[in-house]
């Protein structure tokens, strides 16, 4: 993601306390450069080695959705991973950039650019039963922020992959493995209440973006402050995938 700390902070928040998570940044990207000492404080560098002695893993997005896979620094890494992953079948959630780039690698499904950013909070269409809606409501909100999606049609041609639920605008918000612990989440579920905002105001800041507009639906139209509309389904979806992953801890023990 843009900012490793916040997306750290984000995803500890969403997971709760009661987890021990361990996170990781790219080895081979940040070879010869200094990252900040916050970063080294709280995260260390991918070692493949540690990824068996782990419950489960999630990747996480970035900020590279307009490049071709091919042209992403760390491509060999992050593929090295979720063949790894793959292999040792542990339970994996893969989130936006990170569900592209592991549904390509995987499946060989493609991903195609946007007509413009999808950012803002939509309603979602469930699709199919799954555990990890398990308690979720139909027509659920939550956040989207991404300028890329995957090919529906060599989705639905995967017999082995189903899409769960997609947003009111017809984008992925939830696609799942039905062989396999995988889960390829498109909704940036993580995001705190002010994450939106502070998305907008990076891309305001940017020469690389031109005319950034702010997310639709989630500003109040009392007081236009963010809302936080997703919050219950946040805890409730990643409280499933934590019982997933207990599920599987137990099952292997």
């Amino acid at each position: 993601m843009q900012n490793k700390i916040e997306t750290m902070n984000n995803f500890q928040t969403a997971l709760g306390d009661q987890v021990e998570l361990k996170f990781y940044y790219s080895a081979t990207r940040y070879t010869n450069r200094t990252l900040d000492q916050e970063i080294v404080s709280n995260m260390s560098p991918l070692d493949l080695h540690d990824v068996p002695d782990l419950d489960g893993f999630i990747i996480t997005g970035s900020p590279v959705e307009k490049l071709d896979f091919p042209q992403v620094s760390y491509f060999d890494e992050i593929n090295e991973l979720i063949d790894l992953l793959d292999q040792l079948n542990i339970p994996q959630l893969y989130v936006c950039w990170g569900a592209m780039a592991a549904l390509n690698r995987l499946y060989d499904i493609d991903k195609k650019i946007l007509p413009h950013k999808a950012f803002g909070i939509f309603q979602n269409q469930i699709l199919a039963d799954t555990p990890l809606l398990e308690n979720v409501s139909d027509n659920f909100p939550s956040p989207h922020a991404r300028y890329a999606e995957m090919n529906h049609e060599q989705l639905n041609d995967e017999p082995s992959l189903q899409i769960s639920a997609v947003s009111e605008n017809g984008l992925l918000t939830l696609v799942e493995s039905t062989e396999k612990h995988q889960t390829f989440l498109f909704s940036h579920l993580e995001y705190q209440r002010d994450s939106l905002d502070k998305e907008y105001h990076r891309e305001l800041n940017s020469k690389k973006v031109i005319k950034p507009l702010p997310a639709i639906n989630y500003y109040s139209l009392l007081d236009h402050q963010p809302t936080f509309a997703w919050q219950e389904t946040q805890s409730q979806f990643y409280n499933n995938w934590l019982k997933t992953v207990t599920a599987h801890k137990l099952t292997t023990c």
